[in-house]
């Protein structure tokens, strides 16, 4: 019975060490363009042995009772089993945002009903001016260079942040004071209506550092039991642009439509800078989750433009205030965050959904613009301290071969 259990002792022993010396070449990862070179051992086909790779390959085919995968051969010395860690060297992601902004424009009286010395006449504010949803993409391709280096490329764009309000009143409507008092329409208009349109465009330049590893283990779910799932870690330095685009308009309708008069603002503000970040992804049988965080600090470069306020357009009226730009630079901070969980359709394409945050600071937004006094430097100063915060779904689709 001893010699028994000795010779099973011995055996167990086998395994393990054949099992040890598989983890260590699957660890032995050479610099790219060299060959894999096993250790020599037990459980080893000898490295001069002709076929070695090919039927190595078969032998982890047949342990995990998988399909073949022809298209890891070539990248075998980055295998431990039958398929690769990762299994693809070029990505390609399209994304459908849907977020949610909330910025700093304040809860600033625009529009009185009646007395404008009373707060509770106030009837619009720039908070009533906050877009809602706003749409957008995102796109990005990227390639593996090597076994531990890749780069990639990468737009953002939202559009459709609008805002609108309009109030209505008996010939009682006054734009904030002075320069409400002095502008023809914007004392006793029947109507005034506010709009808000901002755009946000972002492209980015990354190279990126990965160290991907696959991990085999007993687990509760039949599809990963003791299957190869592959994790990779990256860490992402790269160059960003943004730039964000502004409008905004207080358009004021008296005397049954015939006297108009208009208060319009743009603002720009463009962000240059270097970013830094880390990006992981897990994949198991079809499913993958991927997150990301980035962090960026930039110069930034604003500029606020205020068009001519007419005092009445029917007939043409005096010009209360003509074109003025200003311009202002300064440090800005961009940050973004995202979780997705993707699920692969074929060994190429996956869906994707996930959420997202961005946030921007030292932004110039068109509403905080607006500049109600009536003296000599009225409109000259540019408000570039606000803070640009977006959140919510992604949708999409990504390839990966």
């Amino acid at each position: 019975m001893k010699a028994a259990g000795r010779t099973d002792a011995m055996g167990v022993g086998r395994i393990a060490q054949g099992f040890m010396a598989a983890v260590l070449a699957c660890l032995a990862v050479p610099a790219a363009g060299q060959d894999f070179v096993p250790p020599a051992g037990e459980g080893y086909l000898a490295p001069a042995e002709p076929g070695f790779l090919a039927r190595r390959f078969e032998e982890w085919q047949q342990r995990d009772g998988m399909a073949a995968d022809d298209d890891c051969l070539p990248e075998i010395r980055r295998c431990c089993g039958n398929c690769c860690c990762p299994g693809w060297d070029t990505y390609a992601i399209f994304d459908v945002l849907f977020l949610q902004r909330n910025n700093s424009i304040g809860n600033r009286p625009l529009v009185y009903a009646g007395a404008t010395t009373d707060p509770a006449n106030v009837v619009m504010t720039t908070q009533d001016l906050q877009p809602g949803i706003g749409t957008g993409t995102r796109v990005f391709f990227g390639r593996l260079l090597t076994d531990t280096w890749g780069w990639e490329i990468g737009y953002t764009g939202i559009y459709g942040m609008f805002g609108d309000a309009l109030v209505t009143g008996p010939e009682n409507l006054n734009i904030a004071p002075p320069l409400g008092q002095v502008v023809q329409p914007f004392n006793g208009a029947e109507s005034v209506r506010g709009t808000y349109l901002s755009s946000l465009n972002m492209t980015e330049v990354n190279v990126f550092r990965y160290r991907c590893c696959r991990e085999c283990r007993p687990t509760h779910l039949a599809c990963t039991n003791c299957k190869a799932n592959c994790h990779c870690i990256n860490w992402i330095g790269g160059f960003i642009w943004a730039g964000l685009d502004e409008q905004s308009a207080l358009t004021a309708i008296c005397c049954d439509g015939t006297d108009t008069s208009t208060y319009a603002t743009q603002a720009t503000t463009n962000y240059y800078g270097a970013q830094i970040g880390m990006r992981g992804r897990r994949e198991w049988c079809r499913w993958a989750v991927e997150g990301w965080w980035k962090t960026a600090l930039c110069g930034t470069s604003a500029t606020q433009l205020q068009r001519p306020i007419l005092n009445g357009t029917f007939p043409p009226g005096d010009v209360e205030r003509g074109d003025i730009r200003s311009n202002d630079a300064g440090v800005g901070f961009i940050g973004s965050l995202n979780a997705t969980l993707i699920y692969r359709l074929t060994k190429v394409w996956g869906l994707r959904a996930g959420y997202n945050f961005y946030w921007l600071t030292n932004a110039a937004f068109a509403p905080t613009q607006w500049d109600f006094s009536i003296d000599n430097t009225a409109g000259t100063t540019i408000n570039d301290n606000g803070t640009l915060f977006l959140h919510g779904a992604n949708l999409g689709l990504e390839a990966r071969w």
